[in-house]
């Protein structure tokens, strides 16, 4: 007797669930694949953007190798010059803006005792 082919339900079954289990994988793998390919081109794309603004802020920038020493010697008295007196404009505003504040303080504080001498005054008048 030759053995017949027979294929029982269970055998089907078994299967169909690694048949399924190959198709989802196959779709997950492609998933994945389609993020990292565009993940991939984003990236490549920003590496471009940095390169041409690099590029672009190389063209701008002036070279101090033309300059002689005398001249560099110039620009950074000028310099210098100016961050002493950003330094000396902050001091005097801030102490202005001091000066102002405690005016106000003081101004305040003149008003609020007038205002309470007049209390004083109307409440004995009212007694």
């Amino acid at each position: 007797m030759a053995p017949d082919a027979v294929i029982t339900d269970t055998v089907l079954v078994g299967i169909l669930v690694v048949l399924g289990m190959a198709v989802v994988y196959l779709i997950i793998r492609e998933i994945r694949i389609m993020k990292t390919s565009n993940r991939t081109t984003e990236l490549e794309l920003e590496k471009d953007k940095l390169k041409l603004l690099q590029q672009h802020e190389a063209s701008r920038v002036f070279s101090f190798t033309r300059l002689s020493a005398e001249q560099t010697a110039a620009i950074r008295q000028v310099e210098d010059e100016n961050t002493d007196l950003e330094t000396t404009l902050y001091a005097k505003e801030k102490l202005l803006e001091m000066r102002l504040t405690r005016l106000e303080n003081l101004v305040k504080t003149r008003k609020l005792d007038n205002l309470l001498s007049n209390v004083q005054e109307q409440e004995k008048k009212v007694k």
